[in-house]
């Protein structure tokens, strides 16, 4: 698959496959280790950490070897769900399809922790994401975490080792389409679209569901050497963002 290939819609088979052979390098050392780092006082035998929109199961599988959590993974994607059951089985993982803003069949106050990576950006309907928001706030135990990982906003067209989200020197507004491309494991690039919000937007999303103002945390690599021209973008820039609330 080439970047200058028609841009790929998130809910089909070709871009399962596609994204099952992703590139995940930055997202493991930049966004994994913040999330696993957040909840670790949280995890315990019995306790339910919801990962919503779960994709092909990367962070569900490390939630339930990070701590003793039940994880329920989530995701509208019955070709992602499938690659996730085959790909990262585990006895205390239950991978569940869903209508991407529902989750009528968890009681309200019953889950100990919830985590979104990387989901916000690809649905372009506010009012549905408006809605799955209210809906995790509604279905957390008081005082447990919700931990929201996406694209910095600030990084829109920086080329970084693994993606690029919108092209260099473009001004995107809330709700735009932004051309995408990834990196998969072979060295090609696979094209989609992501959808620009704004920090604040992401803000409103969540104090308009009742969470608090979360902290924001813009990790970056640290830098191998002095500097030069050949560092990656990601010593200087954050590919990635992660907002960390509570119901």
């Amino acid at each position: 698959m080439t970047a200058d290939e028609e841009p790929l819609g998130w809910d089909t088979t070709t871009v399962a496959e596609a994204y099952r052979d992703r590139d995940m390098r930055l997202a493991e050392r930049l966004v994994f280790p913040a999330v696993l780092r957040r909840l670790a006082e949280r995890a315990g035998p019995g306790r339910l950490a919801l990962d919503i929109g779960c994709g092909t199961g990367a962070v569900a599988a490390r939630l339930v070897t990070a701590g003793e959590w039940e994880v329920q993974g989530l995701d509208p994607s019955a070709d992602m769900l499938a690659i996730a059951r085959a790909d990262r089985p585990h006895p205390r993982v239950s991978y569940r399809s869903f209508d991407g803003h529902t989750l009528d069949w968890l009681a309200d106050d019953s889950v100990d922790a919830a985590v979104c990576c990387l989901v916000y950006c690809t649905d372009p309907d506010d009012g549905r994401l408006a809605a799955l928001t209210a809906e995790i706030r509604r279905v957390l135990r008081p005082g447990a975490p919700y931990l929201l990982a996406d694209l910095n906003p600030a990084a829109t067209g920086v080329a970084f080792s693994t993606l690029r989200h919108g092209e260099p020197g473009a001004v995107y507004g809330d709700g735009d389409t932004v051309p995408t491309l990834l990196r998969l494991r072979d060295g090609t690039m696979m094209t989609s679209t992501t959808h620009y919000r704004s920090l604040d937007r992401y803000r409103r999303f969540l104090t308009e569901a009742g969470f608090p103002s979360p902290a924001v945390e813009l990790p970056t690599l640290p830098a191998g050497g002095p500097g030069s021209s050949a560092d990656p973008a990601e010593i200087r820039t954050a590919p990635y963002m992660i907002l960390a609330t509570h119901a």
